[in-house]
C-alpha cells in the first residue's frame, strides 16, 4: 500500500507540472495549427481563445482531461491486489489466526480507501495551490465541486477493484477485470439507455462545467453502490476458503 500510495502520488504530482505551467505553450502549439481543418473541427478558435483564461484552461486540461481521466485507474491501482496479494502469497492464512475476517476486511478496505481519498485530494487541490503560488486568478469555489467528483469517482472503482480482489486468488486478474469493466461500461454509456453507467462524465465534472454544482444524485447513486459492493465483497471473503 506504501509503495502504491506514493507511487501514483508522485506520477498524479508530476503530471500537473508538465500541464500547468505550458499554458503559453500549449496555446502557441495550437495557434500554429489554427489553419488546418481538422483542428478546426475539434478545436474552434472560439475554445482556443478560452484556452488563453487560466480558469479555463487549467479546469479543462487538469479535472476535464489528464486529472478526470486517470480518476478511475487511480481507484482501481489502489484497489487490485488488496486481498489478492495475501492468497497470492498465502500470508492470508497467518492474518487469519490473529485476526477475524470482518476485522482483516473492513480494516484493509478502509485504509485504502483513505490512501486513495488523499491521493485524490491531493490531485484535486493542486490548481488551487499552484495558483496561489503563481500569482494567477483562480474561481477556488470549483475545487470543493471538483474534489467531490474526483473522490466519489475514485472510490466507486476502488471498491470494484476490491470486490474482484477478494473474488480472485492472484494480482492479474483483479486488474485486468477491473480495467474490463471500466471499458465495458464506458462503451455501454454511448447507448442512451444505459448512459448513465459511464462514469466518465462525472469523473471529469461535466456537470460543474454546463451548470457549476455537483451532480448530487449521481454522487448518492455512486455512495449507494459502493456500499452494496463493499458488502458483497465481505459476504465473499468471509465464505472464501483459505
Amino acid at each position: 500500500m506504501k509503495v502504491r500510495f506514493f507511487g501514483v502520488l508522485i506520477v498524479t504530482i508530476a503530471l500537473f507540472f508538465i500541464v500547468a505551467p505550458f499554458q503559453k505553450f500549449t496555446i502557441s502549439m495550437l495557434e500554429g495549427y489554427s489553419g488546418n481543418p481538422q483542428l478546426e473541427k475539434f478545436l474552434p478558435g472560439a475554445m482556443l481563445n478560452k484556452l488563453k483564461e487560466w480558469n479555463f484552461y487549467i479546469n479543462s486540461q487538469w479535472y476535464g482531461k489528464n486529472f478526470g481521466q486517470m480518476v478511475g485507474i487511480i481507484g482501481i491501482i489502489m484497489a487490485f491486489p488488496l486481498f489478492a496479494r495475501e492468497f497470492e502469497n498465502e500470508t492470508i492464512v497467518f492474518l487469519l489466526v490473529r485476526k477475524s475476517r470482518k476485522w482483516i476486511y473492513f480494516n484493509k478496505v478502509f485504509v485504502g480507501a483513505v490512501a486513495t481519498s488523499i491521493v485524490i485530494f491531493v490531485g484535486s487541490i493542486l490548481p488551487a495551490i499552484y495558483s496561489a503560488v503563481a500569482g494567477k486568478e483562480y474561481n477556488y469555489s470549483v475545487v470543493p465541486k471538483f474534489m467531490v467528483h474526483s473522490i466519489f469517482g475514485a472510490l466507486l472503482w476502488y471498491s470494484v477493484g476490491v470486490f474482484f480482489s477478494v473474488l480472485f486468488n492472484d494480482q492479474v486478474k483483479p486488474l485486468l477485470a477491473s480495467l474490463s469493466l471500466l471499458a465495458l461500461t464506458t462503451t455501454a454509456g454511448l447507448i442512451k439507455a444505459t448512459k448513465f453507467l459511464n462514469t466518465f462524465p462525472y469523473q471529469l465534472g461535466v456537470s460543474i462545467f454546463e451548470k457549476n454544482s455537483v451532480d448530487f444524485r449521481y454522487t448518492l447513486g455512486i455512495i449507494v453502490v459502493c456500499l452494496f459492493i463493499t458488502w458483497i465483497g465481505y459476504l465473499v471473503f468471509e465464505r472464501k476458503e483459505v
